[in-house]
């Protein structure tokens, strides 16, 4: 048996934990009026169909079930097939053949594939036990932003952009509401902000949430009081007249800046992990510099005490990752993701951290996924893709067998639970 078919073995019969998910909170929220085009289109795939030449509108009426299966299916077949190299597009591959017994998605297939997974949408069949429990071995997923979830599949994180950034109006409105609070200033703002903070905590989220990087640049300055107070009082302001244009982010960068600080001495007071979008923006047509988690950097130093769980390799600042992990204890570098954006940058991004960066501070493993079947594909590529990477450490003498095992423990399953779970 070769080291990483010894690995493997191991690592496939790990109970693991997915640190990040956009799965309905609870399966009878999943939608029913679907098919496997409409279902599967509905996230990254879509992407690499348009990259390879499909307009937004055309992939807009593949995914509209209203319309015949195999009218769309040829529709969106030429595209398919030169995107179905993608690591996206070898995911729903994996994905029907684990789940349905097909090969692949193709033109023979893709009929009797709907049946299959229209049958999976019927009262009483379960297909979260199946694919998250059963098949993926996943003891929980931390899914992104929602206090209303089944807790037999998984645990939540609060998202704080809606505490940073407004759209219009209604995001005051809605603040009022959640909080009772009449907002007349920037202190009853800063006021209600700590009351949503704190329902979060009581409401069972195991870390906060940011995605600012699809938004605005990740470095957020030290900013005074009193700027943040001008920007707040300028809402309010608008708030009162006859109509209410959407508030452009740069309009309010003073706020912003300061809430972020605000919430992070909020985290660095509890001890909570922030989860940090960085990297490779999802829907393309982004300005990816933005992202560069090394723009984190005075978060880093300001809040010791703050987990911050960067995501998704930082990808295509994997090595900037690195060297953020090296150098902050209180900096966790996230695989989430990543093993469906590319598996040849999780591989030579895991070979540099094991290098480069303690074990404790690597996490394998999100699936980052709207659709529940492709789950269990990213799932199986991540052990795929760790167990590569440690039986080659292993070939080379690095390590032995039996530390190559006990690290794909700690990362796919003892270090997620030590920044989610308190005390552990």
């Amino acid at each position: 048996m070769t080291a990483y078919d010894s690995i493997f073995e191991y690592v496939n019969t790990l109970t693991i934990i997915d640190s990040h998910e956009h799965l309905p909170s609870w399966e009878h929220r999943r939608e029913t009026e679907t098919d496997i085009l409409r279902e599967y289109l509905a996230h990254y795939f879509s992407n690499d169909l348009m990259a390879a030449g499909m307009t937004f509108q055309q992939v807009e009426a593949i995914r509209d079930p209203g319309k015949p299966l195999m009218e769309r299916w040829k529709a969106v077949e030429p595209y398919w097939k030169l995107a179905r190299n993608t690591a996206y597009g070898r995911a729903l591959d994996l994905t029907v053949r684990s789940l349905y017994g097909a090969d692949r998605i193709d033109g023979s297939t893709v009929e009797g594939l709907n049946e299959a997974f229209v049958k999976t949408l019927a009262p009483g069949h379960s297909q979260y036990r199946k694919v998250l429990k059963e098949m993926s071995r996943i003891e929980y997923s931390v899914l992104d932003n929602d206090l209303d979830y089944d807790p037999t599949y998984f645990r939540t994180s609060f998202s704080i952009d809606n505490l940073i950034f407004f759209k219009n109006w209604k995001c005051l409105d809605d603040m009022e509401c959640d909080t009772g609070i009449c907002l007349t200033s920037f202190d009853d703002w800063l006021e209600a902000c700590t009351l949503e903070l704190d329902h979060a905590c009581e409401q069972g989220a195991v870390a906060l949430k940011l995605h600012a990087a699809y938004r605005r640049s990740l470095y957020f300055a030290n900013t005074p009081y009193h700027e943040a107070e001008a920007c707040f009082r300028n809402v309010l302001e608008q708030r009162k007249g006859p109509t209410w244009n959407p508030v452009l982010p740069q309009s309010t960068q003073a706020f912003q800046d300061y809430m972020l600080h605000y919430i992070m001495r909020y985290a660095n007071q509890r001890g909570l992990t922030c989860q940090i979008h960085t990297g490779l923006q999802e829907s393309g047509r982004n300005l990816i510099a933005n992202s560069d988690p090394s723009l984190l950097s005075n978060l880093f130093i300001q809040y010791p005490n703050v987990k911050f769980d960067l995501f998704h390799i930082g990808y295509p600042y994997q090595h900037v990752m690195s060297a953020l992990g090296k150098m902050f204890a209180n900096v966790y570098l996230d695989m989430c993701w990543a093993h469906i954006i590319s598996p040849a940058a999780c591989i030579n991004a895991l070979d540099d951290w094991l290098d480069s960066v303690p074990v404790s501070k690597i996490i394998a493993f999100g699936g980052d996924y709207i659709i529940p079947d492709a789950v269990y594909a990213h799932q199986l590529m991540a052990r795929r893709n760790i167990s590569k990477v440690l039986a080659q450490k292993v070939e080379d003498g690095i390590f032995d067998l039996d530390d190559a095992k006990w690290m794909a423990k700690r990362m796919f399953y003892d270090n997620p639970k030590s920044i989610f779970e308190t005390g552990k």
